[in-house]
C-alpha cells in the first residue's frame, strides 16, 4: 500500500460538486482538504467511486482542493536534500 496525494484545484469551478482523483483509491482511505483545511468525510464528502468523491457543496472558484489516499503499489516519492552535521548536502556541491 502507498499514499498519493493530488492537487484537485483545476477542477474547481464554482459549480461542480463531483470530483475525480483519476486514479482509484481504495475505500475508506480519502482524505479530502479545502484551502489546506481537512474536511470530515460523510459530512463535506462522499467517495462514489474507485475514482471519485462528491462534495456537499461546491468549493468556490479561487478555492485549493486537495485529495490524500492509499493505492496498491509504489507511492509517491518524496526526495529532500541530505542534511549533514555540518548542515551542507556534499551531494549539492
Amino acid at each position: 500500500m502507498a499514499t498519493r496525494t493530488r492537487d484537485l484545484t483545476d477542477q474547481v469551478n464554482g459549480v461542480a460538486l463531483t470530483f475525480s482523483t483519476f486514479e482509484d483509491y481504495l475505500p475508506g482511505t480519502l482524505e479530502v482538504y479545502l484551502n489546506g483545511v481537512r474536511q470530515r468525510p460523510g459530512l463535506f464528502f462522499s467517495e462514489t467511486g474507485a475514482q471519485s468523491f462528491t462534495t456537499s457543496e461546491a468549493p468556490r472558484v479561487g478555492d485549493s482542493l486537495s485529495a490524500q489516499f492509499e493505492v496498491e503499489g509504489p507511492g509517491d516519492v518524496l526526495i529532500f536534500p541530505t542534511v549533514v552535521p555540518a548542515g551542507i548536502d556534499p551531494s549539492r556541491s
